[in-house]
């Protein structure tokens, strides 16, 4: 058995200065990280109780590391789940009651489920375009940094905890103006298609690199994939071994 310890703040520094040349992303700070990506879809419950994991992540190492969100458009139809796809023997019933009891298993009584039988979005492919729509204003400088997690966690909240409706464009408008997000400008996103191309793209990357769903860890460039219902451990010392290796791209043998 490896026993992995807690990398020492001035090591993980010296580390990340290393690896600066592969890895070319800055904090606000303008000090080098290390980026790992973040899949999930928009009305997953998964991803909904594993926040506090993400969170948990990055106020350890978040000087140093860089999340950079991606969409995994799980639910293209949410229809075809119901009728004829893995949730049709359940039925919406059962949806309601499996959500229901995830959240609650973590703690999370403030969830219903009852969504999926009120305010049900037929697809989350038109949340997951807002959410990279406003990606884009972010990378841009048009919000300031780190409005794109907070219009994400926000639109989850909105779904599972409000019962509302996130596929709507009024939804996605008032979130948006909730969190400062000029509203012409991700209009626009949205009405050209370039947030749905951009959408697209996760989808091609989810297949490329074997994305299985929702929420997904991916470390170094896909060396390394946590999938699902990990616990906060596992994702904390996949995260350290990687900023303690020799270089990035490289595992010891």
């Amino acid at each position: 058995m490896i026993r992995l310890g807690r990398v020492k703040p001035v090591r993980m520094r010296m580390l990340v200065e290393s690896m600066v040349a592969t890895h070319e992303t800055r904090n606000s700070q303008g000090h080098p990280t290390v980026p790992f990506d973040y899949w999930s879809d928009p009305l997953c419950i998964w991803a909904y109780v594993a926040q506090e994991k993400l969170e948990h992540l990055l106020a350890l190492h978040g000087d140093v590391l860089t999340v950079r969100y991606r969409v995994v458009p799980v639910f293209g139809s949410v229809r075809w789940r119901f009728e004829r796809g893995p949730w049709a023997a359940d039925g919406i019933g059962g949806r309601v009651r499996k959500t229901r009891e995830i959240a609650a298993r973590f703690g999370h009584l403030e969830v219903t489920g009852e969504v999926w039988r009120t305010a049900c979005p037929e697809s989350s492919w038109s949340p997951g375009s807002a959410i990279k729509a406003v990606g884009v204003l972010e990378a841009e400088g048009t919000v300031a940094p780190g409005v794109l997690a907070d219009y994400q966690w926000r639109m989850r909240e909105r779904f599972f905890v409000d019962n509302r409706n996130v596929g709507s464009r009024a939804i996605q408008l008032e979130l948006a103006e909730a969190c400062a997000v000029p509203r012409g400008p991700f209009e626009q996103l949205l009405d050209d298609g370039r947030a749905l191309a951009l959408l697209w793209e996760d989808a091609q990357e989810k297949a490329h690199r074997g994305i299985q769903g929702s929420p997904t860890y991916v470390f170094d460039e896909g060396r390394a994939l946590l999938y699902g219902n990990v616990s906060a451990r596992i994702i904390e010392a996949t995260a350290e071994e990687l900023l303690s290796g020799l270089e990035a791209g490289c595992s010891e043998c």
